[in-house]
């Protein structure tokens, strides 16, 4: 099977979605996880723990920009 070589200019095609999960951590400390799932469901990927929420949202932004996808809160 002949498949085309993969170039990290494909990553802006990937599109999907963006999401931030928070949760707490055992200390009741609050943090934020970053999810993509990409377009077609087979590139799936999650941050580690992100304490501060200003820059959860500004990751979810960034990410979302490299990837070609949208964010949802």
């Amino acid at each position: 099977m002949n498949r085309r070589p993969i170039f990290s200019s494909d990553v802006q095609r990937l599109g999907g979605t963006v999401t931030i999960i928070s949760g707490r951590d055992r200390t009741s400390e609050p943090f934020y996880l970053i999810d993509h799932i990409s377009r077609g469901g087979d590139c799936v990927w999650r941050s580690r723990p992100i304490h501060d929420e200003d820059r959860a949202h500004e990751a979810a932004q960034v990410l979302a920009q490299f990837c070609g996808a949208t964010v949802r809160l």
